[in-house]
């Protein structure tokens, strides 16, 4: 684990992923340059699931190569976690409906319902990008000044 002036504990880190912020996923272009972009995420304890859509860039770039990094920063740069993981892509809405309804609630404070909700995500075109952290909590890179 890298530390800066200190490390944050499990359960820092666990409520600083429940926090309505922005995660900033790194993917890898075609050339090998990275591609990085903010998305809203929802963590379950154990993956973080993340909306797109089949037009971002990120998507044929994790159809090509599934590997991700992700950041999560406060704005004043005091806390900051980094996690490597692997992504898979659900097309299937039905499979991906409870977590885009996670992430919705979470940073909007409520979730439409599922048939509305449903919709939306079809005309947008919307996939969930679920990613696996490569490591245990423990051992990702975390730290606070």
């Amino acid at each position: 684990m890298t530390t800066g002036q200190g490390s944050m504990t499990r359960e820092q880190v666990e409520q600083f992923l429940a926090e309505p912020r922005n995660i900033m996923v790194a993917t890898i272009r075609r050339d090998g340059r990275p591609q990085v972009t903010p998305n809203w995420f929802y963590w379950d304890g154990s993956r973080f699931y993340i909306s797109t859509t089949k037009t971002r860039r990120k998507y044929p770039n994790l159809k090509r190569d599934p590997r991700v990094q992700l950041v999560l920063d406060e704005p004043a740069g005091f806390r900051t976690v980094l996690i490597d993981g692997t992504a898979e892509i659900w097309e299937d809405l039905d499979r991906g409906l409870p977590y885009f309804k996670k992430i919705t609630e979470k940073h909007r404070g409520s979730a439409p319902d599922d048939a509305t909700l449903r919709e939306r995500l079809e005309r947008e075109q919307r996939v969930l990008v679920v990613i696996t952290p490569d490591k245990p909590l423990d051992q990702w890179t975390r730290w606070a000044r």
